[in-house]
């Protein structure tokens, strides 16, 4: 029993060794993790509550975001000063002649017919006219029996003249009488007027046969340019009139009429028996509006496209200009000349004519619904920082759903497209783009 508590001692005495030098060693471990404790306590008590505010107000301020209306914007920038304008015209030739009758007769012989190429001079019809050859031939012998009378005057006066000098002569030595000599020099003087007389019936007749012959000479009918048969509105045996309207014609139903886009015109007033077109030289007619007019000048180029010829451009310039704008279309009139060497335009095409010219006051370009219009004037909602702004505006040209502003904007500017009631000054909104092609 001793011997265990013997035993024991020892086994105790070492413990308590161990226990008393574990007591000696310092707490570092403890108080560094109480120091921890504490600043992550006052940490958590200084920041949390800001964190917690800071929360609260970006989330207020995402509500209110929230709550604020959203308009679409588009950004306004200067129109360029050059511009490119689009319109239709018809092609027609440069020149067209309407060849008419003036000789009255029937055609006797027809020389060309629709689609033909004819020179200047070149006979196309010949009309039979018997009054006209018989009015020629009346005259030719009018006229020789003037000049037959003309040639008797003469005689008669040389007659006379010689039988005053023998009578002047007997007279100056008393053989004859000085009213022997009177009566011959009133001879001479009467056969002299005979003469005169002659000669004037012989210049009338002469003027006369010229007259009927010229008129003759319309029995063949010319072309007075070169160029292609566009129209032919008569046949072989119609009767024509010297007044220019051809009656009883046989119309034939491919004439085409260039520059009338109509029916051949036949017996109406002011018929035709041909059209001569000049095919070479060619130009279009085209109508500016009164907003471009200003800008559009004498010798601004153009460019034509066709849609019978796609991919293919034709150059033409500005020749001529009415100067004047139509009271009812508003619309200045442009003859534009076109170039093609290569003959490949006909006339009667439809052409799509782009002008290109530079704008005096090109202004800033935006969409007539983005316009508010007041009792004090025309307006534009500008967003600036989120802030809608209504600025007051010019307008220049209205070009319906776009329109020019002179005055007002600025590049750059935040315009509200379709403004509704709740864009008004002051009021805070979101932006968003508007779609591609919106506000344009």
């Amino acid at each position: 029993m001793n011997s265990r508590l013997v035993g024991g001692s020892p086994s105790s005495a070492d413990g308590g060794e161990k226990g008393s030098a574990s007591g000696q060693r310092p707490p570092y471990g403890r108080y560094l993790l109480i120091a921890v404790v504490v600043i992550a306590g006052l940490f958590l008590l200084g920041w949390w509550p800001k964190h917690e505010l800071n929360r609260r107000v970006q989330a207020k301020a995402k509500q209110e975001k929230a709550a604020l209306p959203v308009v679409e914007v588009v950004t306004a920038s200067q129109v360029p000063k050059t511009a490119e304008l689009t319109l239709p015209g018809t092609v027609v030739p440069v020149s067209t002649t309407h060849i008419y009758a003036r000789a009255t007769g029937y055609l006797k012989t027809l020389n060309v017919d629709i689609g033909d190429r004819v020179r200047r001079g070149q006979v196309l019809a010949i009309i039979e006219s018997p009054d006209l050859d018989a009015a020629v031939q009346q005259q030719q012998s009018l006229l020789q029996v003037s000049k037959a009378a003309l040639n008797t005057a003469r005689s008669q006066l040389a007659l006379q003249q010689a039988t005053y000098d023998r009578v002047h002569v007997l007279a100056q030595h008393g053989v004859l009488s000085q009213q022997d000599d009177d009566v011959a020099l009133a001879a001479v003087k009467a056969a002299s007027d005979a003469v005169q007389s002659a000669e004037n019936n012989v210049n009338a007749e002469a003027a006369a046969l010229e007259h009927w012959t010229v008129l003759a000479s319309y029995e063949q009918v010319r072309s007075p340019i070169d160029g292609t048969v566009t129209a032919r509105n008569v046949d072989v045996g119609s009767f024509v009139s010297s007044s220019g309207a051809a009656t009883g014609l046989t119309v034939n139903t491919t004439s085409v009429l260039l520059d009338s886009g109509g029916p051949p015109t036949g017996g109406a007033q002011g018929g035709e028996l041909f059209q001569i077109t000049n095919t070479h030289s060619l130009r279009t007619f085209i109508s500016v509006p009164e907003e471009d007019a200003l800008n559009v000048l004498t010798g601004n180029e153009a460019t034509l496209t066709f849609s019978e010829l796609p991919g293919q451009q034709f150059q033409g310039k500005i020749v001529r200009s009415s100067d004047s704008l139509n009271q009812q279309t508003r619309t200045l009139l442009l003859e534009v000349q076109i170039q093609d060497t290569q003959r490949r335009l006909r006339p009667g095409m439809f052409a799509s004519v782009q002008l290109h010219f530079n704008v005096q006051s090109p202004g800033i370009l935006i969409s007539g619904d983005s316009v508010i219009p007041r009792a004090q004037g025309q307006f534009v909602a500008v967003v600036d920082n989120n802030i809608v702004h209504l600025q007051q505006v010019q307008v220049g040209r209205d070009l319906g759903t776009q329109l020019y502003v002179t005055a007002g904007l600025r590049n750059g500017d935040q315009i509200v497209v379709n403004p509704t009631d709740i864009v008004q000054e002051g009021v805070h909104v979101q932006t968003q783009t508007a779609p591609k092609g919106q506000g344009k």
